[in-house]
């Protein structure tokens, strides 16, 4: 049976008979609209059109801002697809489309672009484009796929250079086989044309008809501002019109939609002279006018192309409109493009408005220019959308889709939109179908009440007249299909599909087209079953019950002493297992391959198998318990090849060394995963019990008994000697090995170090003249800490009277101490003469110093011990001390005063 689909198509459109009777009528139909593709228009400023609506819908959704050519179309519903001006697309959600960017067309071209679809090739559309002002980069095409981007489409292949220099003129027309389209360009620089076949293959760039035109009708000019204006093919397909800048005039030709050849019209040159700077170019609905804009948008003007001899045409030119633009910018020109609705609407540059001529089938004025006939809520720019110009020609016939029986078929009447019929109906000659035999509508559908031949005609009344135009169609019964439940079956099971029916054809979805099919595949399956012309299809579901899940798992390999449960359960399952036991479970003791079959309760079969092998267990032996000193070690070693290690410890090494008291453990593994473990305990001996005392910093001078005694112990000293004490009297690092009667020696170990007494040195007893000073003392560095007899702590100290100065100083806790006795005496002439110096650098009693010195004429001589003159200054300044500064011993000096002959003589001790 058929329980998809019955369905069948008979799709023409086709002259039908056609009776024709004047009358006078009253009354108005509304028309349903033929053409979807070219019903969303978008242009200027980001506006557009909605013609499916009976007024045209305004728009002001656009993403583009275009001042010249655009293009723009829809898909079959009249639902928007894309847009474009030439150097991008937008999509239907005004979002920039996938790489559509970057074309190669100008914003700035009349004509700058141009949309055709891919025939053959639902949703593939090619993109022409024009350079504006005869640009390098010419005519070029790209390629948008719509399936693309989930329906948003993209651009798949971009700007394919098809020849230039070119006119920014460009359009297009269905080939006479209603299939393929021809596009047409203007070659600047030349008077030549072409015109490339878009057919199922696509753009062939070396492929197309080549016109050439005398250069008296159609003067070439090598002005790029020459290259503007507009071309428009008429849309019955048998005329071009194209402006001709250079001479201010439009040229109108003849044109073959078979072989894409342009020519003259009966042998005629034409040109349409009225006005100046033509741009715009457009053809009434039933290519019977021409009308052009000229005069920078202010004038337009039609032409009758409806007379018997061509040389007259430009004589019926007839000024219909003088449009008002919004500005008083003077631009180019304004593009006149035919509507879906069958209007003409005129693009006013920065303009709220549209121009439109209402009726451009009218002749003259009557086709009523209405120059605000649309209001815009952005500006227009100087052009609109170009489309595929036969999208609006209308045959007067009737095409028709014959669906087999079962299904609704549809008709349809071509007829001009701006038509006026006052009344209109279809008979579909099937009275049996009670009141759904007629239809008061364009375009209808209708379901016939059963198979057979029917007549069907459509009546319309308009201009005072009756039209009826009668064909006859077969209306044929689909075949019966009947493929039968859907099924489930055991997986890998053959099912036959059977669809045998006399005089048929068959396609499966599988590609496959005999009469049956046999599959072990799960799926939908379907076959589309014709027969003269109908189809019926049917499909069946094919299922695969599931198998019994069974996995035993990989072989495996155990050790001796394991073993293994096989499980295979499955809900309501039955087993059998090697042995012919029947448990969803088995347990392995032993090496061998077990293998089980599962039956589901479907009845189908599984089966899995495994082979287990059994490998023998490592030997690992550490030896017996062992006893050791507690401050030594010991090494386990478990070493094998082909093993690896883990210890109680958490080693993983052949060897371990340890000190601690307590068990140890080690399981080795060997390459087949098989492990065994062995124990040993480790037992600390006792130590002896040794302590030399603390580290401690000795004074000079001092000694210090070391004392190790332990009972039963011997003893070894640094210095190899072996009692149980030790006597140390210089510094150094001191220890002592002590072994008890276990063999268990212990070592400490002490430092001493020996800290220097402060050295200081007072000098001797000496004598001072009254009234002298004696600065006694040393600064020792290190810290040295000074304490003198009357408790003051400095490191010098001032003797101005006699006694017996003491001083004690401290490096840390090592003491020393000086004493010197001080006398004092009344000095001959005031003079002190001393009798040492300590020339060490330290800034007291560096010099040679006579107290009481205070003339200037007193003359020195300086002898050593040898009695020879070393020295020898007059007038002495208290500055003398020997050289080299660390020279020491005895000297002699003499010092007299020559103007009063005093003299002193005596011994000077120099001291470090």
């Amino acid at each position: 049976m058929c329980n998809m689909a019955c369905s069948g198509k008979l799709s023409f459109v086709g002259k039908a008979v056609v009776s024709i009777v004047w009358l006078i009528v009253a009354g108005i139909f509304t028309e349903a609209q033929a053409q979807k593709e070219n019903t969303i228009w978008y242009f200027g400023n980001g506006v557009g059109l909605d013609f499916n609506t009976s007024t045209p819908t305004v728009l002001s959704n656009g993403a583009m801002n275009a001042f010249e050519g655009t293009a723009s179309t829809a898909d079959t519903q009249g639902k928007l697809l894309f847009y474009s001006d030439g150097t991008a697309v937008w999509n239907k959600q005004h979002q920039l489309m996938a790489n559509g960017s970057g074309l190669s067309g100008s914003a700035n071209s009349a004509q700058s672009c141009i949309i055709v679809p891919k025939p053959g090739s639902p949703g593939v559309y090619f993109l022409f484009t024009t350079d504006a002002n005869s640009g390098a980069r010419g005519l070029q095409y790209s390629t948008i796929d719509m399936s693309r981007n989930g329906g948003l489409g993209e651009v798949v292949e971009k700007n394919v250079e098809l020849y230039a220099a070119v006119s920014e003129q460009l359009t297009a027309i269905h080939h006479q086989n209603k299939r393929d389209i021809w596009v047409i360009s203007q070659s600047h620089g030349s008077s030549k044309f072409r015109s490339y076949l878009i057919t199922d293959n696509g753009v062939n760039p070396n492929y197309y008809a080549h016109s050439d035109f005398a250069d008296v009708f159609f003067p070439a000019s090598q002005t790029p501002t020459d290259a503007i204006g507009c071309m428009k093919v008429s849309p019955d397909g048998t005329m071009l019109a194209v402006t001709n800048r250079k001479t201010n005039t439009v040229r109108l030709m003849s044109f073959n939609n078979t072989n894409g050849v342009i020519g003259l019209i009966k042998q005629v040159p034409v040109s349409l002279t009225l006005g100046t700077s033509p741009y715009g170019v457009e053809f009434s609905p039933d290519s019977k006018k021409l009308y052009v804009s000229t005069d920078a948008a202010t004038k337009i003007y039609q032409y009758n192309l409806n007379v018997n001899d061509p040389a007259q045409i430009n004589a019926t030119g007839t000024l219909i409109g003088s449009p008002v633009l919004d500005t008083q910018t003077r631009y180019v020109g304004g593009s006149l493009q035919l509507g879906p609705d069958g209007r003409i609407y005129f693009a006013k540059a920065a303009s709220g408005h549209l121009g439109m001529i209402e009726e451009p089938s009218a002749l003259g004025v009557a086709c009523k220019y209405n120059d605000t006939g649309v209001t815009l809520p952005r500006i227009s720019g100087m052009g609109l959308p170009a489309f595929v110009q036969s999208n609006f020609y209308f045959t007067y016939d009737i095409s028709y889709d014959i669906n087999c029986y079962g299904q609704p078929s549809s008709f349809r009447f071509n007829g001009a939109p701006t038509d006026k019929p006052t009344f209109m109906e279809w008979n579909f000659g099937d009275p049996a179908s009670g009141t759904n035999n007629t239809a008061n509508t364009l375009a209808a559908t209708h379901q016939f009440s059963a198979p057979g031949e029917y007549t069907v005609s459509f009546t319309r009344h308009i201009d005072n007249r009756k039209e009826t135009y009668t064909i006859t169609i077969a209306v044929k019964a689909p075949p019966i299909v009947d493929l039968g439940p859907d099924r489930s079956v055991c997986p890998g099971t053959e099912v036959t599909l059977d669809a045998s029916t006399a005089n048929a054809t068959y396609k499966w979805s599988n590609g496959n087209t005999s009469a049956s099919i046999t599959t072990t595949i799960p799926g939908t399956y379907w076959v589309d079953v014709t027969v003269d012309g109908c189809t019926t299809r049917d499909e069946v579901t094919i299922t695969n019950y599931s198998l019994p899940t069974v996995n035993l798992g990989p072989d495996r390999e155990l050790c001796q002493g394991e073993t293994i449960e096989l499980n295979a359960f499955n809900q309501d399952a039955t087993y059998l297992w090697q042995d012919g036991s029947t448990n969803p479970t088995f347990t392995v003791t032993g090496p061998g391959t077990y293998t089980v079959e599962v039956t589901s309760a479907e009845g189908c079969k599984k089966s899995d198998e495994i082979t287990i092998v059994y490998n023998a267990l490592p030997v690992v032996d550490l030896g017996p318990d062992r006893d050791i000193c507690a401050n030594t070690n010991t090494v386990l070693d478990a070493t094998q090849p082909g093993v690896t290690y883990k210890w109680s410890t958490g080693a993983t090494t052949p060897t371990i060394t340890v000190a601690d008291a307590g068990e140890y453990w080690v399981t080795i593994t060997n390459s087949k995963g098989c492990s065994a473990t062995d124990v040993v305990r480790i037992n600390h001996l006792p130590l002896p019990v040794v302590n030399l005392g603390p580290d401690e910093t000795l004074c000079t001078g001092d000694v210090r008994l070391l004392n190790a005694t332990y009972p039963n112990a011997t003893y070894l000293w640094q210095d190899g000697s072996t009692s149980s004490t030790f006597m140390v009297t210089e510094p150094g690092k001191y220890w002592v090995d002590v072994t008890n009667e276990f063999g268990c020696t212990l070592r400490d170990e002490i430092w001493l170090p020996y800290l220097t007494r402060p050295a200081i040195e007072l000098g001797n007893d000496t004598t001072l003249c009254f009234g002298d000073t004696l600065v006694i003392g040393t600064e020792l560095p290190g810290g040295v800490r000074y304490e003198w007899q009357d408790g003051s702590t400095e490191a010098f100290f001032k003797i101005t009277k006699p006694g017996t100065y003491k001083l004690k100083a401290y490096n840390q806790h090592c003491e020393a101490s000086d004493e010197i006795t001080v006398k004092f005496k009344d000095c001959v002439g005031g003079l002190f003469i001393p009798n040492i110096i300590t020339p060490n650098g330290d800034g007291k009693n560096d010099m040679f110093f006579i107290h009481g010195l205070t003339e200037d004429d007193w003359e020195l001589v300086m002898y050593n011990r040898w009695g020879k003159e070393i020295y020898r200054k007059k007038n002495y300044k208290n500055d003398w001390a020997p050289q080299p500064a660390n020279t020491t011993g005895m000297f002699y000096y003499l010092l007299q005063h020559p103007a009063t002959g005093r003299i002193y003589k005596g011994w000077l001790e120099v001291a470090l």
